[in-house]
């Protein structure tokens, strides 16, 4: 493939993928205005990685016969291979481009995320599975996003450690318990103190500014922590991540923070990439039954990953049926870290 056709939508993905995947010479867009912002993200990304990038700007979406002259009239720049990504655009453009290629006898393909594959539509139907390298920087790139910050994986072993023993031992429950009566601690600001677990397996230790977790069965372990991790609930960051490393095999990031080129931030908990799939996971361990939580992690998902996304609600509470029928609403999933059937991705 040395040119590829790409009808612009607000999936980045379905054109991001087969760009990647082929790395053809050129890419050309096909923008209407609706979608200049999805092109400009688009662009961006593509020149990132050296990929030659021409635009049709100003496009209409519902005149089949000029859209269609439009794409003839591109095509006939082009001597060598061009193939033309049929996933994007409205269905006037893609029957409109679809019959212009027919016509030229050139390759037409379709990219179905839900199955991560490439379909060969013409000349010859045929699949391929997607076969490329994407990360979670790349993703965040197409949708205008690119990360800023997010926390390092330093303190991690630490915590993954004692995630081990929780596991072990079955011992979220009392751990979740131990970590609600320090929040209430800290919230009153006691110098010292220290809390144990009901089953006395975890201890939760302040000294002034020093804070610390013992474990085990003696609680023979100890670790310095951040005041953080209790009172705003980090360590439940680091537990989403150490279940996504340990049972999916992934790399996931905690605390990002993201920005637009308009210089907006919003920040993510954690992030994960499956399947060329954005994972987003709020963890909340406060207020009970806040439902603004909901809206405000579909928003972020839709913003940063389209329809193709999947935003994750990780609690440590149970939720009313109410508040559960709202997140299915909002195809949000919700986890809670004290039941063992959790399915984190």
């Amino acid at each position: 493939m040395n040119t590829i056709f790409c009808l612009v939508s607000r999936q980045a993905m379905a054109n991001v993928l087969p760009v990647l995947m082929y790395k053809p010479k050129n890419v050309v867009l096909f923008i209407t205005p609706e979608e200049k912002k999805s092109a400009d993200n688009l662009e961006k990304l593509f020149k990132s990685k050296d990929f030659n990038v021409l635009r049709k700007d100003n496009l209409n979406a519902y005149n089949y016969v000029a859209f269609k002259d439009v794409v003839k009239n591109e095509l006939s720049k082009f001597q060598e291979d061009v193939w033309l990504n049929v996933t994007g655009g409205t269905k006037l453009m893609a029957l409109a481009a679809y019959e212009a290629f027919v016509e030229k006898d050139r390759n037409i393909i379709y990219c179905n995320t839900e199955n991560n594959e490439i379909i060969y539509l013409f000349p010859e139907l045929k699949t391929e599975p997607l076969k490329l390298n994407l990360t979670i920087n790349d993703y965040l790139y197409a949708y205008g996003y690119k990360i800023i910050e997010h926390k390092e994986s330093l303190s991690e072993g630490d915590y993954f450690n004692l995630f081990d023993f929780v596991e072990k031992y079955n011992l979220m429950y009392s751990l979740v318990n131990l970590y609600r009566k320090v929040r209430q601690k800290l919230a009153k600001n006691v110098p010292k103190f220290s809390l144990h677990s009901e089953d006395r397996k975890i201890c939760f230790n302040k000294n002034f500014d020093n804070f610390s977790l013992r474990y085990g069965k003696q609680q023979e372990y100890s670790f310095k922590v951040q005041s953080s991790d209790f009172k705003s609930g980090d360590w439940l960051e680091y537990y989403i991540c150490y279940k996504l490393k340990n049972t999916a095999n992934l790399n996931p990031l905690a605390g990002v923070k993201i920005i637009n080129p308009q210089g907006v931030e919003n920040e993510i908990d954690v992030v994960v990439l499956k399947d060329f799939r954005l994972f987003i996971y709020s963890c909340k361990t406060g207020k009970i039954d806040n439902q603004y939580d909901l809206y405000q992690l579909e928003t972020l998902r839709n913003i940063t990953s389209g329809t193709f996304g999947k935003g994750i609600f990780v609690t440590t509470n149970r939720h009313s049926q109410k508040f559960l029928d709202r997140a299915n609403e909002l195809s949000v999933n919700v986890i809670n870290v004290t039941q063992n059937n959790s399915k984190f991705i």
